[in-house]
């Protein structure tokens, strides 16, 4: 067994396994605030450039499914070794492609490779730490991949702005290659195991283009008119025919891409649904609120990017107390406490044509408040009454079908968006009389005023909307999911750092490592 090093001789690892994951978070927030940017290099429009944060995310959750299989089969240095090339090779091709579907194509390869280093770094921190400090690693693994996310938005905003969009690519990759070089001399080599059981390339393409069909239906259905469109329903079926075959497959062959079984379990399918529901609508809300100031207010994109802020302010603090919380509250009122927080947060948000940034600051800190406290609860909940060696493959599936939520959350709220803002604006050209006196106005200010006004009532119909979710949402986590203290099982988790332990599937590992390094101290 390799006895755990010393920080003196691991810090390469940490360093270099932190920076990739944070490149990975940096890539997929950076473009949140500057669709219009993205827009104008690509010669689209901004709902097209939307796309590139949408399949950006799908080929995130895929990168979660080919991490178990890939570190057992090559090893974790070679698999950390091809993620970051990828991540590489699809940051040169963002920095210099004026093509569309090109851009999308070196998009799901950034998305890929980020999808890997998620529970890969996370595996990596862990074997390679000492048990004690498990929790302070998992503090660090969080903020790592968190940290990017949330202040992400204005540094891309900042950059695009002053330097084109193109320079956040071209700017990131020196610390792509950074990531390598730290990796690769920290990370001790492994040759993976040759006996392994095969790859489900079947499920993962079943999966793949199950998919691909589903973000085509979600990203294009309003512009061909949804099931009206041919295309759009074939395109649906095709979604639905390789979902049902996908779970065919799963459940029997022997060695699944995902474990679906276990969403039988009450509290897995109920944590799940409200993890996803947090999550999807708030990332919803981070792509459309700088859109909104950026194209209604006239705020540049650093700006309006900047409005995101406020929640790494909120999220970061609270989620490293979050153990201790769990202690005091519970898991149960803890999650309910979680969406009243985001409800208050939605509830309270109000906007005008005439707003300025600061007055979302409160409610944007609330919603990063209630980022912060969603993971923990909703996690362990997920995951109770689970056994050890189950916890690893539960939280592959549960982090996939995370991950994916949040592209339908992006791609519902704008889809909302645009519609009540074309039934307002038909509303308000309705009030205006064509015998009443607009000679202070021409039409391409009235136009735009009116697409002002109707933007802005649209959002804040949708925040309404949004708080009324988040306390229904509120009330089935408290009434409706069993409290985990009853299904609790003697090898399963017991607290929050030790699930972290757990999901990787290195806890045993870890704490025999220490051990050895204890005897061997002694």
């Amino acid at each position: 067994m390799e006895r755990i090093q010393p920080l003196s001789r691991t810090w390469p690892l940490f360093a270099g396994v932190a920076l990739a994951l944070g490149m990975g978070s940096f890539d997929g927030a950076s473009v949140q605030g500057i669709f219009p940017y993205v827009a104008g290099g690509l010669s689209t429009s901004n709902d097209h450039a939307l796309w590139t944060l949408t399949y950006f995310i799908v080929h995130w959750s895929l990168g979660i499914t080919l991490m178990p299989w890939t570190t057992q089969r090559f090893g974790m240095r070679r698999v950390f070794q091809m993620a970051v090339m990828v991540a590489g090779i699809g940051t040169i091709i963002s920095a210099t492609t004026s093509n569309l579907w090109i851009m999308l194509l070196s998009r799901a390869l950034e998305g890929i490779a980020a999808g890997l280093l998620v529970p890969l770094s996370q595996s990596l921190f862990l074997r390679h730490s000492p048990e004690r400090q498990h929790g302070l690693v998992t503090i660090f693994w969080s903020n790592a991949m968190l940290v990017p996310f949330f202040f992400g938005p204005a540094l891309g905003g900042f950059l695009a702005t002053d330097l084109g969009y193109r320079s956040i690519f071209l700017l990131s990759l020196p610390f792509w290659i950074l990531a390598l070089l730290l990796g690769s001399s920290g990370i001790p080599k492994d040759q993976g195991r040759k006996n392994m059981p095969p790859f489900d390339g079947w499920g993962f393409g079943l999966l793949y283009a199950g998919l691909m069909s589903l973000q085509i239906v979600l990203d294009q259905g309003e512009e061909y008119g949804w099931w009206h469109s041919a295309f759009i329903l074939k395109m649906t079926l095709i979604a639905l025919a390789c979902f049902l075959l996908f779970a065919w497959r799963e459940s029997e062959t022997a060695h699944p891409l995902l474990e679906i079984h276990f969403l039988k379990r009450r509290n897995y399918w109920l944590g799940l649904l409200l993890l996803c529901l947090g999550w999807a609508m708030f990332m919803g809300w981070a792509s459309i609120l700088p859109l909104w100031a950026e194209e209604d207010l006239g705020f540049n994109g650093f700006w309006a990017s900047l409005v995101l802020f406020p929640i790494g302010l909120g999220a970061i603090p609270l989620s490293t107390q979050m153990d201790r919380l769990r202690g005091l509250l519970g898991l149960r009122r803890l999650a309910a406490l979680c969406f009243s927080i985001f409800a208050f947060a939605y509830g309270n948000a109000y906007l005008s044509p005439i707003s300025s940034l600061s007055d979302l600051f409160i409610p944007i800190l609330l919603i990063g408040i209630g980022v912060g406290m969603l993971f923990v609860p909703l996690t362990l909940i997920i995951l109770s009454g689970l056994d050890s060696e189950e916890i690893p493959s539960a939280a592959t599936t549960s982090n996939f079908i995370r991950v994916f939520s949040a592209n339908i959350g992006v791609s519902l709220l704008s889809v909302y968006w645009t519609r009540y803002s074309a039934m307002a604006a038909d509303h308000f050209r309705g009030q205006i009389s064509r015998f009443q006196s607009h000679q202070d106005f021409s039409a391409a200010m009235l136009h735009s005023m009116i697409m002002v006004k109707a933007d802005t009532l649209s959002i804040d119909n949708l925040l309404r909307l949004s708080m009324w979710i988040c306390l229904a949402a509120a009330l089935i986590a408290y009434f409706f999911i069993i409290p985990p203290s009853r299904m609790k099982t003697a090898s399963g988790p017991q607290n929050y750092v030790e699930e972290e332990e757990e999901e990787t599937g290195f806890a045993a590992s870890a704490k025999a490592e220490a051990a050895d390094g204890a005897r061997t101290t002694s």
